[in-house]
């Protein structure tokens, strides 16, 4: 599965403000794929990847017909997934307030999204890709980061010098 990731977060780093029902279908697909297993133990592969498809269709469903409320919930989607990616990345234990840090960082993605939709589209998706292929990768905590950073900067300038083209 980790190709599926890598393209997954090529295209959300590089086109994720071109195609806002990319980014909020690979984020379904990509909470589906980490979260079913959990909810869902001792389930096939199968199964756990249907859920995934599942969750990345209704997330294209919501960009297309309800686009507000899919903004919000794809921004509270991201800032979650990279407030908790980080925190994993580093290692860094917050006992009883992990799950508090990441609903903070998914209700800060859901007023950046809805506030400033194309620039919070831009540094999400830049993030999210740059955070999807960084953490496949498997790379040790400096270079991962260092791997990161760079990913972000460059999602940042492309997409941003598309927007300005726009």
């Amino acid at each position: 599965m980790n190709w599926v990731y890598l393209a997954l977060g090529a295209a959300m780093l590089i086109l994720g403000r071109k195609f806002f029902w990319l980014f909020t279908g690979g984020i379904g697909f990509y909470v589906g794929y980490t979260l079913a297993p959990k909810i869902l133990p001792n389930q096939s592969d199968n199964v756990i990847l249907i859920v995934a498809v599942v969750l990345g269709l209704l997330g294209i469903f919501l960009a297309v017909l309800v686009k507000s409320a899919a903004i919000s919930i794809a921004g509270f989607a991201a800032g979650a997934y990279i407030v908790y990616s980080l925190l994993t990345m580093i290692s860094f234990n917050l006992g009883n307030y992990y799950w508090l840090v990441i609903i903070a960082g998914g209700i800060i993605g859901a007023i950046l999204a809805g506030t400033m939709f194309d620039w919070a589209l831009i540094i999400l998706t830049s993030a999210c890709g740059a955070m999807l292929i960084s953490t496949t990768l498997n790379l040790s905590f400096p270079l991962s980061a260092v791997v990161l950073v760079v990913l972000f900067l460059i999602g940042l300038i492309v997409q941003g010098n598309m927007k300005s083209k726009d």
